[in-house]
């Protein structure tokens, strides 16, 4: 069965919905209304078929833009939990709809959307991380990423998110080359899960890293 894309309450997804009808919709309507012309000029059709082909062509194209926005939402967003569990993000059925604008390559509107459903649901860290992963890896903003996993610790979320935005943080300022934060950022996660396996092999890291950099 065919999810009708316009039940969702999501106002971004509705508005993607109708941007692709009129994309689609569009150029196909032209389309078929001159093969239709075409047919009846040569006397294919009678006048009355035409009538008929014509009136037929707006709910043809509005179901079949139906069809294909569901096939491609449904591979944004298998793609979009492909992308975001690479980081250990767990996909979040209440983030379907956002993630599903990264997939298809919206990310002003994902950034957009993300912060809307964060003012309803400050308590939804998990979205807070996507966001930043979007910031880091798809906007090239690693201030902004950097800003939201801190707001994370801030926040004392479940233990979950917690490692989740620490590793993360470790491993964007890993990135960044800024060894300083990093040096200060493996010390307290060795020391937070110290006797864990992550804490150890934090505690590890720190020391390679402090025996590189001495002369």
């Amino acid at each position: 069965m065919i999810r009708i894309p316009l039940s969702r309450v999501d106002a971004a997804d509705r508005a993607q919905f109708l941007k692709f009808c009129v994309r689609f919709g569009v150029p196909a309507f032209v389309l078929l209304a001159i093969g239709e012309f075409t047919a009846r000029g040569r006397g294919w059709i009678g006048p009355w078929t035409l009538f008929v082909l014509l009136g037929l062509n707006l709910p043809v194209i509005v179901v079949w833009s139906g069809v294909m926005y569901s096939m491609i939402e449904r591979t944004a967003e298998s793609f979009s939990r492909t992308v975001l569990g690479a980081g250990n993000l767990p996909p979040d059925p209440a983030h379907s709809g956002l993630e599903s604008l990264v997939a298809r390559g919206l990310y002003r509107e994902a950034v957009d959307a993300f912060q809307r459903f964060l003012t309803a649901h400050p308590g939804d860290n998990l979205a807070r991380i996507k966001l930043a992963d979007l910031h880091r890896t798809y906007l090239g903003e690693p201030e902004a990423a950097e800003r939201l996993y801190l707001e994370v610790r801030r926040r004392r979320a479940d233990p979950r998110s917690e490692f989740l935005a620490w590793n993360l943080l470790i491993e964007l300022y890993r990135s960044m080359g800024r060894k300083d934060r990093l040096l200060v950022e493996l010390a307290r996660f060795a020391d937070r899960y110290r006797g864990t396996r992550p804490g150890r092999d934090a505690a590890r890291a720190l020391k390679e890293m402090k025996a590189e950099m001495q002369p």
